[in-house]
């Protein structure tokens, strides 16, 4: 009788910390996020004016909301905010030990008004809402085409904060970084996995100039294994005549570097994913 008591108590105890320890359920609270991918970076995208219309100076790229919570019964303002991009590179002692750290603030961060159209800006007003019902929005970020893009890649940190009618949803889909370019550069999709091999200049122009794709990130998350797998042929064939060409005129084979002998270009043969 008496174990029976005392286990009575225990599990009396254990259930009232357990009930203490849970926050209050909120039945008011919606909220908002990005919708990313499975991908390794999802939170990366990037965009070039390259290959577009001289006359072509702003585009509109659009990204993915989901509510969170409760559902808005009326039009709810999402607020966008840009933010300082930086990171911690930490050093190591000889022992594998991290011996100091230093707060790398990422260099070319985009500008409002000159690389992007400012998020508080009358023009963005009516699309920064998320509507009565809505299970999913597009949400845009207009960017701009000014000079300083020509030769370099401008990033636009920028997040999903509280607005006066929609919380922040989960932190790890709220963040976005979006590099802004008119030149050539490497798409967010090319990563180190990339089934066309590392990213170069070069290798990114013959691709581009071989199958008059953009190869950009729009591009790139079109493809299925088949094409993939159609595309890496095109690839090595026209590398082959190209080098041939190349060879009858004194030159060296297609590299990445040009300036590199050890840096020719070469395709795999098959893609695995």
């Amino acid at each position: 009788m008496i174990r029976k008591l005392i286990l009575s108590l225990c599990v009396g105890f254990c259930c009232l910390a357990c009930e203490e320890a849970l926050p209050d359920y909120n039945t008011t609270w919606s909220g908002v996020q990005f919708v990313l991918g499975e991908t390794l970076n999802p939170e990366r995208f990037s965009y070039s004016f390259i290959g577009k219309e001289e006359t072509r100076m702003m585009d509109t790229i659009w990204f993915t909301v989901r509510p969170q919570g409760l559902l808005p019964e009326r039009s709810s303002r999402i607020r966008l905010e840009q933010y300082e991009g930086k990171e911690w590179k930490y050093i190591y002692g000889e022992d594998g030990t991290i011996a100091d750290s230093v707060l790398r603030v990422f260099p070319y961060q985009a500008e409002a008004g000159v690389h992007y159209v400012a998020f508080d800006d009358e023009r963005m007003a009516e699309y920064l809402t998320l509507e009565p019902g809505e299970l999913e929005a597009k949400i845009p970020v207009i960017v701009m085409r000014d000079r300083s893009l020509q030769d370099t890649t401008f990033t636009l940190f920028f997040h999903i904060v509280d607005s006066e009618d929609l919380k922040a949803g989960d932190e790890k889909y709220c963040n976005i970084q979006l590099g802004i370019a008119d030149c050539l550069s490497r798409p967010a999709a090319w990563n180190n996995w990339f089934f066309a091999g590392t990213w170069s200049q070069t290798r990114h122009e013959f691709m581009i100039r071989v199958t008059g794709e953009d190869w950009d990130d729009e591009f790139i998350n079109t493809l299925d294994l088949d094409q993939k797998n159609y595309y890496l042929y095109v690839f090595n064939r026209e590398l082959k005549k190209e080098n041939a060409a190349r060879a009858e005129e004194g030159l060296p084979p297609l590299r990445d570097d040009p300036n590199d002998p050890n840096t020719d270009i070469t395709f795999p043969t098959v893609a695995f994913m």
